[in-house]
């Protein structure tokens, strides 16, 4: 072949432009067959169209051709449409896109299985178990409690079936699977020709700048040195009267300007706002959830629910991250991801004992870490290389609270401050600075104390008046700190001597006084963004989203059935984990 030619590759190539025009090319084919006078082409193309399984690539028609087969009770053409995308599209990715496809595949089986116990057609549950129940079977974990669906009088009423007949779980399904299969489509190879429209698009798009930029030039040419200071930037703040006079005059004949110069002053934006622009709900427990934490990369979540089962389990199904799923023998009251050593897991149970899972062996290992007067841990917090901890000598009480610094390489406690003695309260929680180098403990009293982590000395002691405090964040700058009670009043006190108030605000959670016990916040269901510009609170079975300036509401999620236990928030999403077994995480962007 001559070393000139054009190979293969460079006819295909991988891009989602590319598939986006499709029904774009497929007009300029039928054009050009007519043009050519091929009519029996013609008819044959417009036949295979009609026939076309890919329905143009739309990833929303193909999810919703899945969903309605399932819902149909239409199980052998479901799965064999199935087989086609695996042998067409899915057996092209790489194999960390696998275990995303049997994800799915398994879903549109329970749908399937949902399907037909709402419609009253057990005996195609049946049929269908008298074919698959025996590999079903063989693949065990949560397949179990599906094999026996059929004789079940109401699996809605189930727990671990409940989720399953939501109209919700449905709706993420079609979201999640039309998200998977426009992931899926550019990375297939595609030919080069439905790469012209883009190729167009973009000339059209140059065209367009090339003649602004033509237009400034000629206006700036006809003012001439004389007409004082020269280019789009001065042109857009203006000149004196009579200079823009002369210009006019000058420019009678010339092409109009442009509504927007290029190089113009760009007027500054107004505060953006946090939204939610995806979020997912996850079933990853049958029981309530209790304690629920992002790792630091927002990577992994660590879930652990009422019957102390702990699961480690990525989000995203495109994650090459194995999933772990644990019956521990202990109930855990704390957990915390090491900020260092990220796959390092931290849980504290209540005999006095922290528990360190290595999530990437799923090994445990045990270390006394209780102290004898104060055995009970609140909180964890990783401070750098240590742990602090805070914790009292009963487990409802913050009457006697100490602060302490343990070393989980050493496997011993570096340090042990008992802070001054508090009036009796029912709640403390606690922050970090940025770098973990201060610590701000809170009571529910209103009183706060801020230490040095590296050695627990006090900084400073401040007493808020604010008797139901329940969550504080330093500010960015960390010369403030903010403080929510339980009730929904935000405020922000100075780092600086005098301990005073520079801003009071109130998140709207409803009137103090008809707030009910069970949407009171806790530490637990506040969370602060990264960037400490919006807050997240849980007051019930959903979450709320404030700008921290204004006290906005700025967006909200959807519901839980049941009521929120805890929220996390990291980099740029947050989870909010249920007492009805499920994990809904958001992710948000500023808009």
């Amino acid at each position: 072949m001559d070393p000139l030619s054009p190979t293969q590759a460079d006819y295909v190539v991988s891009a989602k432009a590319g598939i986006e025009s499709i029904e774009y090319i497929d007009d300029l084919v039928r054009e050009y067959l007519l043009f050519r006078g091929f009519d029996s082409t013609l008819q044959a193309l417009e036949r295979d169209l009609g026939q076309d399984r890919d329905y143009g690539f739309r990833a929303d028609r193909m999810a919703d051709e899945l969903l309605n087969m399932a819902q149909k009770l239409c199980i052998d053409e479901m799965q064999e449409y199935w087989k086609y995308l695996c042998r067409r599209f899915f057996s092209r990715l790489s194999p960390k896109y696998q275990r995303t496809t049997k994800m799915f595949e398994r879903r549109l089986l329970r749908l399937f299985l949902v399907s037909a116990i709402q419609q009253g057609q057990r005996q195609a549950i049946r049929a269908f178990m008298d074919e698959h129940g025996l590999a079903l079977s063989q693949q065990g974990g949560d397949w179990v409690p599906w094999l026996g669906l059929e004789y079940i009088a109401q699996p809605q009423a189930r727990s671990e079936f409940e989720a399953y007949f939501a109209d919700e779980w449905l709706a993420s399904l079609r979201a999640a699977l039309t998200d998977f299969l426009q992931t899926v489509f550019p990375a297939a190879a595609v030919p080069r020709i439905l790469l012209f429209d883009r190729e167009r698009r973009k000339a059209d798009a140059l065209q367009r700048r090339l003649e602004i930029y033509e237009r400034g030039e000629a206006r700036v040419t006809a003012r001439g040195p004389e007409s004082g200071p020269v280019g789009l930037v001065e042109d857009h703040i203006g000149r004196a009267p009579h200079t823009e006079l002369a210009a006019t005059e000058a420019d009678e004949n010339a092409d109009p300007e442009p509504a927007a110069p290029v190089g113009g002053l760009v007027e500054e934006e107004p505060a953006r706002q946090l939204r939610i622009c995806q979020q997912d709900v996850f079933l990853e427990h049958n029981a309530g959830i209790g304690l629920a934490r992002f790792s630091p990369s927002a990577e992994l979540i660590a879930s652990y629910d009422d019957e102390s089962v702990l699961k480690v389990w990525a989000p995203d199904p495109t994650s090459s991250a194995p999933a772990l799923k644990n019956e521990l023998d202990f109930a855990v009251s704390a957990m915390a991801w090491d900020q260092r050593h990220t796959h390092l897991l931290y849980m504290y149970d209540d005999a006095g004992f922290i528990h360190t899972l290595n999530t990437q062996s799923n090994l445990f290992s045990r270390h006394p870490v209780a102290t004898r007067r104060h055995p009970w841990i609140h909180c964890m917090l990783p401070a750098a290389s240590m742990l602090l901890n805070v914790c009292s000598t009963q487990p409802e009480s913050t009457a006697d609270v100490a602060v302490q610094l343990w070393d989980p390489v050493a496997s011993r406690t570096t340090a042990l401050r008992r802070l001054p003695p508090a009036p009796e309260t029912h709640g403390v929680c606690a922050s970090l600075n940025h770098n973990g180098n201060l610590a701000a403990v809170a009571f529910g009293s209103g009183r706060v104390h801020v230490l040095d982590t590296r050695s627990l000395e006090s900084v400073a002691t401040h007493d808020t008046a604010q008797h139901d405090l329940c969550a504080v964040e330093f500010s960015l700058d960390e010369d403030a700190l903010m403080a929510v009670t339980e009730t929904g009043a935000l405020t922000l006190w100075s780092l600086r001597a005098g301990c005073h108030m520079l801003a009071e605000s109130a998140l709207d959670l409803g009137p103090a006084a008809t707030i009910p016990p069970e949407s009171r916040l806790d530490c637990d269901r506040v969370a602060f963004t990264p960037d400490r510009q919006s807050v997240v609170v849980a007051p019930q079975d959903h979450c709320l989203v404030f700008n921290v300036d204004s006290a906005a509401l700025t967006d909200r999620t959807r519901r839980h059935k049941g009521l929120v236990s805890v929220i996390d928030v990291a980099a740029d999403r947050s989870l909010s984990a249920s007492e009805d077994g499920t994990v809904r995480v958001a992710q948000y962007r500023r808009v």
